[in-house]
């Protein structure tokens, strides 16, 4: 007959048996983590089994089918073509030069979109992430956390194919779509940044009567910079990749190529592209983590 320790015990959640003592049943923390109830396996069985029937009802394809008859020769055309790339399209030469078609100017196109975006949005992003503190405004904070959620819904391909009908195929549109949309977790991300200050040199300012642009200006913005830099530098990361996607709907950058070469099958060029994105992607990781360390 199992003890009152024990049927306590053994109502517990599993996480908090890992932590139960030795006066309750167990001597050390490892006896009580061996003993907890393996439910995972069958979440885990449950979980996949859910995702399965969603993928498979929500596609709406016969799966086995294209499982049945793969197109191994295409895939073997596209693995010849990314081990042999045309690296005369990467510099822009060929019959006639022209390095406005190049990998390295439609790199740098990506790069220059990512960049500009990430600045506008960064200074937009400004005043909402202050309106969205609760340690700044309080209850109103609410509003416009409202507004940065709802910035948030909208995908960045939903918001390319919007302004394309504003501003037309190219680059532009591609600076309007990260701009608009990087403002809705930046903002967030810094209201979270401004809620974590510490509360000292704000009470010190308001003992001495200081006004609230004061406060904001020596208790509140000391704190956040170095916060600040980092949320830019890792949604500039991030940036990079949504400029060479968005491309695919004609917002500049590589994703209109890769679309393009794609779909003619020039695997080739297609190659040359991917290697482009690949060692710009690797480059700009590789000057974030150089700012971080400075800002540390």
């Amino acid at each position: 007959m199992k003890t009152i320790e024990e049927n306590a015990y053994t109502k517990l959640p599993w996480y908090k048996k890992m932590f139960y003592k030795v006066q309750h049943h167990f001597t050390t923390i490892d006896e009580a983590y061996k003993a907890r109830p393996k439910k995972w396996i069958y979440n885990l069985v449950f979980i996949v089994l859910l995702v399965g029937i969603v993928l498979y009802f929500s596609l709406d394809v016969d799966l086995f089918n294209h499982f049945r008859n793969p197109n191994w020769g295409k895939l073997g055309k596209m693995l010849e073509g990314f081990l042999h790339p045309n690296f005369e399209y990467m510099f822009g030469f060929g019959e006639l030069f022209d390095f406005s078609t190049s990998v390295i100017y439609q790199v740098i196109q990506t790069f220059a979109i990512a960049f500009v975006g990430t600045t506008i949005s960064s200074l937009l992003s400004i005043p909402f992430g202050f309106l969205a503190s609760r340690k700044i405004v309080g209850k109103y904070a609410i509003i416009s956390e409202t507004f940065l959620i709802l910035i948030r819904t909208f995908p960045e391909l939903l918001l390319g194919y919007i302004f394309i009908q504003v501003f037309g195929f190219g680059p532009v549109t591609g600076v309007a779509v990260l701009s608009i949309h990087s403002v809705g977790m930046i903002g967030k991300m810094y209201s979270e940044q401004i809620d974590l200050i510490s509360n000292e040199p704000l009470e010190a300012l308001d003992a001495v009567g200081a006004t609230p642009f004061t406060r904001i200006q020596y208790g509140v913005v000391p704190q956040i910079a170095p916060n600040f830099a980092n949320v830019i530098l890792y949604r500039f990361d991030l940036n990079i990749r949504t400029a060479s996607i968005l491309g695919l709907v004609g917002a500049g950058g590589v994703g209109y190529p890769i679309n393009v070469y794609s779909q003619n099958e020039h695997w080739s060029e297609l190659a040359a592209v991917l290697y482009g994105v690949i060692i710009l992607v690797i480059a700009v990781d590789l000057l974030s983590s150089f700012l971080r360390k400075k800002l540390v």
